[in-house]
Order: structure tokens, then C-alpha cells, then sequence
């Protein structure tokens, strides 16, 4: 038996100890909405609106012990990125460039879909960020 889900959205959680820079890639570089913070035992929550969808910062008040595992999915299995529809990828991952993010995977043409394409920006923390759409 399945379980019984109540919304048809997904939150992501990522886990950092370096929030500033984080905000300001999530905020202020890709433009998500904040809608608050949320307290918690031993850690807080910053909530982001990305459509239907929830991005949320999360920091603990004692950090974890392991770092982020940069590299995106050539680097370690698991849950390793997150894709966001662009109106332009090209145009996207300058942006990233010109802020001074690294673009880890150049824009890159989807061969069975002429014109579309995908790249990877890392977040200050090295996470990565699909962004795809028409290039």
C-alpha cells in the first residue's frame, strides 16, 4: 500500500554552514521568493518559494561534521541536484559567470530536442543547479 501524499509539490531541503552565501545565490542571484524563516529545535529554516514548490536553507546550531560533497552526480550517488526551467540557458549561465559562480557544465544542446538545452551552475556550497530550457 502507498502512502497517502497530501500535496502534489516537494520540498528540498539543503543543509549549509554558510548561509550568507547562500541567500545570496538563492535570493538575490536566481531570484527565489523568500516566505520566511521557520525556528526549530537546535536549527532554523529559511523557506523559499520556487512555484508550488519549497526550497528551504537549512542551518543546524551545531554544524554537521561532513562538508557538502561537491561535483554534483559525477561525484557521489544520491540525491545530488536540483533543475530549474530558464527562459534561456545561455543567457543563465553567463549570469552565473558574471556573478562569480562557476558554471560546472557548459551549456549543452539536447540532441533529440533541437534548440533546448541544459548547463550546471554550483552554489557556494558546491551544489548543483540544472538549469534548462531553450538555449
Amino acid at each position: 500500500m502507498a502512502v497517502e501524499l497530501l500535496a502534489a509539490s516537494i520540498e528540498i531541503g539543503v543543509v549549509t554552514t554558510n548561509l550568507d552565501a547562500m541567500v545570496a545565490f538563492y535570493e538575490d542571484f536566481l531570484g527565489l521568493t523568500h516566505q520566511g524563516n521557520l525556528d526549530f529545535p537546535g536549527g532554523t529554516m529559511r523557506r523559499y518559494a520556487l512555484g508550488s514548490n519549497v526550497l528551504k536553507l537549512v542551518t543546524y546550531d551545531e554544524p554537521p561534521t561532513a562538508p557538502t560533497a561537491p561535483g554534483g552526480g559525477r561525484a557521489q550517488a544520491g540525491l545530488r541536484y536540483i533543475t530549474l526551467v530558464v527562459a534561456g540557458v545561455r543567457q543563465a549561465a553567463g549570469q552565473a559567470t558574471d556573478a562569480g559562480y562557476e558554471v560546472a557544465e557548459p551549456p549543452t544542446n539536447f540532441p533529440a530536442v533541437p534548440g533546448m538545452g541544459w548547463s550546471f551552475v554550483a552554489d557556494p556550497d558546491g551544489n548543483w543547479i540544472e538549469l534548462v530550457g531553450p538555449l
